[in-house]
């Protein structure tokens, strides 16, 4: 789906607007998933590493090791706007 916006903590696509955080009003929140943002603020606390740890099942690929998705992750969150700044 082009332009389908990106979690900016955990890169998972928000392509429905149930997948967005949301805010202390129910707003949703447009730079969050539902998972990483809850109620106007981070769901859990964590480093990057951690983040990266606690991620890879969701990004390992049938028969990869933790090392390929660990290092597929690597790729991509440090750009990410939560862990950017």
């Amino acid at each position: 789906m082009p332009n389908t916006p990106i979690c900016q903590s955990c890169a998972m696509p928000m392509d429905e607007p149930a997948k967005f955080g949301n805010e202390p009003d129910g707003s949703p929140n447009n730079d969050y998933c539902c998972h990483c943002w809850k109620n106007g603020k981070f769901a859990y606390q964590s480093t990057l590493e951690q983040a990266v740890e606690n991620n890879i099942p969701w990004w390992r690929g049938e028969g990869e090791s933790d090392d390929v998705a660990r290092a597929r992750i690597m790729e991509v969150f440090p750009k990410l706007k939560r862990w950017a700044e």
